[in-house]
């Protein structure tokens, strides 16, 4: 993430050090350079945009650096043959280099880039390949991502969003435009909410409707909607992902969603992408009914029924139910219908993956919550059982634990008739032990403990501090993790794109 309240140092104060260090104290190359980042980072300046490579190398350009200046200025000539030549110059040479992202972004490229876009938006053959170069620029590269908010005025993002709807037609186009935005819009509010602003629903519609045999199209189509609709953003206070869930809903956009899903229903990567943007949408009790109604929640029954074996598919799915599951007919549709069935079947066949757990989890607490009705049918089906089979594989992972104990809190806590089965498994040590281990269990811990009818007392001498905490013996780092935790117990819950552990 961003250093924050750290100094930038341009690249010219930097190469400046370094010649000088080169020039009156005779150091080699490599020692100037060395010896300029460490006299930077020692006064706090934050060095990320800097490139080391060329420092001190004479008054040649970099090739990268040669080549972004021609494609800058072929792009404000609209120069069309130009802007192709250097785009493969660039292309070839920026992903050969380890500094060739930084290098690009910061002669311009970015910037101009968008501005192409703009220029030639009735130009796909050029448009394309911009989007392309965009995308390897931006990835894994936080500058460049954020170069696609400038300017005020007119971000980057929005040109992407016109140029996705000036060539609906244009296959090459749209996928590219989704692939960007899906991957700029990752944890970055302005760009969510800019692309909507720019009118990007019409061009996700419009993709849906021209491109739904198109299984790229429709898998970054589902991804853009997810990233959009997901409040990952945390250095933001307010955010307007649910805005643009209601907009997306009512924008008729779901209803093409599920005809892609009957269209696709053999490619669990592209189901996947579809499941997650239904769940990014599913925030408010009028769309779940249309979900419900409508086919949402039957194609995703049908997805996890054909692809049980796909993890990615299977936690997608359960993430959904559980967004669902908010609703009180559906926690009835899913329980007793056959979701739960194949809900518990995936967790037995996944129980090594995190990620599928913590999802199934997620959705047994929805389902179950305020439903003692729902809760005999869980119990019988043998829930209890996997939920402490899966707590006991996964000790390490906080969010799947206080998962769990959300879950068995919401079962027993108005049918006490089954705290037995639970302690008869062993779930008591096993919510003692996840409360030592992770701060964050304390204080689902301490309601399930009370529930269950154990000792519940206290948060336990070692809260937090036990051997699988991240938090062992560093006050300071709990200090900095306050912010993470807020976060983290907010009903937006963001964490199913975590990495696996």
């Amino acid at each position: 993430g961003k250093m924050a309240g750290k100094k930038r140092v341009s690249q010219e104060t930097f190469d400046d050090a370094v010649r000088e260090n080169m020039e009156d104290f005779g150091m080699s190359r490599e020692d100037a350079v060395k010896d300029a980042m460490e006299q930077f980072e020692m006064q706090g300046c934050d060095l990320s945009n800097i490139v080391t490579s060329t420092a001190g190398s004479g008054g040649e350009d970099h090739p990268i650096v040669a080549a972004s200046k021609r494609f800058v200025d072929a792009v404000k000539d609209a120069n069309r043959d130009g802007v192709v030549a250097e785009l493969e110059k660039l292309a070839e040479s920026v992903p050969a280099d380890a500094e060739g992202k930084t290098m690009a972004g910061n002669a311009g490229v970015v910037g101009a880039g968008a501005e192409a876009l703009g220029k030639m938006k009735d130009d796909g053959e050029v448009c394309a390949v911009v989007l392309k170069l965009l995308l390897l620029l931006i990835t894994d590269n936080e500058m460049n991502r954020d170069r696609l908010k400038e300017p005020l005025s007119h971000p980057g993002i929005a040109s992407i969003a016109e140029c996705l709807k000036a060539l609906p037609g244009d296959a090459a186009v749209q996928e590219a435009g989704f692939r960007l935005t899906k991957t700029a819009a990752i944890k970055s509010e302005s760009i969510k909410a800019s692309f909507m602003e720019y009118d990007g629903l019409a061009p996700m519609k419009a993709a849906l409707e021209q491109h739904v045999d198109n299984a790229e199209i429709v898998k970054n189509v589902g991804a853009t909607m997810r990233t959009v609709t997901n409040a990952d953003d945390w250095s933001t206070k307010v955010s307007k992902v649910f805005d643009t869930s209601k907009d997306i809903a009512k924008g008729g956009l779901l209803p093409l969603v599920y005809a892609a899903m009957k269209r696709h229903e053999e490619d669990p990567e592209v189901l996947q992408e579809l499941c997650g943007g239904l769940k990014g949408c599913a925030v408010q009790d009028d769309i779940v009914k249309a979900m419900l109604n409508e086919g949402g929640l039957a194609g995703a029954i049908k997805a996890l029924r054909t692809h049980m074996n796909h993890p990615g598919l299977a936690s997608r799915c359960m993430l959904l139910f559980s967004n669902l599951a908010e609703n009180d007919d559906a926690k009835k549709v899913l329980c007793q219908g056959e979701a739960l069935g194949l809900m518990l079947q995936t967790m037995q066949l996944h129980q090594r993956s995190a990620r599928v757990m913590r999802a199934g989890f997620t959705a047994l607490a929805s389902m179950a919550l305020r439903m003692p009705d729902n809760v005999e049918v869980m119990m019988e089906a043998g829930a209890a059982r996997v939920v402490v089979e899966g707590m006991k594989a996964h000790t390490g992972q906080q969010e799947l634990n206080r998962q769990a104990m959300i879950c068995v809190r919401n079962m027993v806590v108005r049918c006490p008739h089954h705290r037995e089965a639970f302690l008869a498994d062993g779930v008591e040590e096993l919510i003692v032990a996840a409360r030592d281990t992770h701060i964050k269990c304390a204080d689902a811990a301490f309601d399930c403990l009370r529930d269950l009818g154990c000792e519940y007392g206290g948060l336990g001498d070692l809260a937090g501090k036990g051997k699988h905490s991240a938090y062992v013996g560093s006050d300071d780092s709990l200090v900095q993790n306050k912010a993470g935790q807020a976060n983290a117990g907010s009903s937006m819950v963001t964490w199913e794109e975590e990495e696996e552990s």
